[in-house]
């Protein structure tokens, strides 16, 4: 389940929030699926902090092939700290998926900071950015966001490292002063807004209620979005949404097949219509009836 660059990544969390968190009173959910050698699996483990209703940090691996890490901090609202979001996945270093951000939950007057920490990063990376409208509306414009591109590991080690470690000595240690009612209520806003949105577009969620059930992806709903304030997942849920199987036709009336539409759920959530729609007219210009995971793979390679 995990990889060089995701050791390091974990290593520097542990390193830099030494003191912050906790390193024994935590929970953690850990779900696993074999099926021969294609492993699915997640290990998701929570706990809160002085002035941090929660840090969640989740590990995964999906059909042995795609690994990553996803940290959200949830500060406590009254504290004004700002929320701190990574996540990366894909294919390093040639497919990366990855967001580094800290994002504000009042006017904190620290953007002049974060924009030359930006430029530091980003400056010389033109594969940066998405034209996701999601990733728009919860990152700020001094995020690190690479959209299946390529970035160096040693790269996005260092922009990790930069901005937790701003987080923690400019925004987590210093605060001390408690926000007003009204402010409180604008953070309380901001931060349900990411979680609204984020949870949306949670690739992981579908591929976890394939895997693991309901109940399973209960649980870590309940761990990534649960705490103050929790976000209530509703009917349109992206973990309940029907389960494709292989009788599915598409719009061209071409038939996708189980083991397909599985590997598309592996894509992030923003990609699948393109991947979807690509296949589709490769399939239509070369006569193919049935659209197959090899038939897929080949045509991201």
């Amino acid at each position: 389940m995990r990889s060089e660059l995701l050791d390091k990544l974990i290593e520097i969390i542990y390193r830099e929030l030494k003191g912050i968190i906790p390193e024994t009173d935590f929970t953690e959910y850990s779900a696993k699926r074999n099926e021969g050698d294609k492993v699915t699996q997640t290990v998701f483990r929570i706990c809160a902090a002085d002035k941090i209703n929660r840090l969640a940090l989740e590990q995964y691996q999906i059909n042995s092939k795609a690994h990553g890490v996803v940290l959200n901090i949830y500060p406590k609202p009254e504290t004004g700290i700002p929320l701190f979001t990574f996540q990366i996945g894909g294919q390093v270093p040639d497919k990366v998926i990855l967001v580094i951000d800290i994002i504000p939950l009042r006017k904190s007057g620290m953007g002049a900071e974060l924009e030359v920490l930006y430029k530091k990063h980003a400056g010389d990376e033109k594969q940066l950015g998405t034209s996701q409208d999601w990733v728009s509306r919860i990152c700020t414009k001094n995020a690190i966001i690479c959209q299946y591109k390529p970035f160096e590991p040693a790269k996005i080690l260092e922009a990790f490292t930069d901005y937790l470690r701003f987080w923690r000595d400019s925004c987590y240690l210093p605060a001390t002063e408690a926000l007003s009612e009204e402010e409180v209520r604008e953070a309380n806003r901001v931060i349900l807004n990411f979680k609204s949105v984020l949870h949306a577009n949670d690739a992981g969620l579908n591929i976890y209620l394939k895997k693991f059930g309901r109940a399973m992806v209960s649980a870590i709903e309940d761990a990534a979005f649960g705490c103050e304030p929790p976000l209530l997942p509703s009917v349109e849920s992206a973990a309940q949404q029907p389960e494709a199987t292989d009788k599915a036709e598409s719009t061209q009336g071409i038939r996708w097949t189980a083991e397909a539409e599985e590997y598309l759920l592996e894509a992030p959530k923003f990609v699948r219509s393109k991947i979807r729609n690509n296949a589709e007219k490769k399939a239509l210009e070369s006569g193919i009836q049935e659209i197959t995971r090899d038939f897929v793979e080949k045509l991201r390679s």
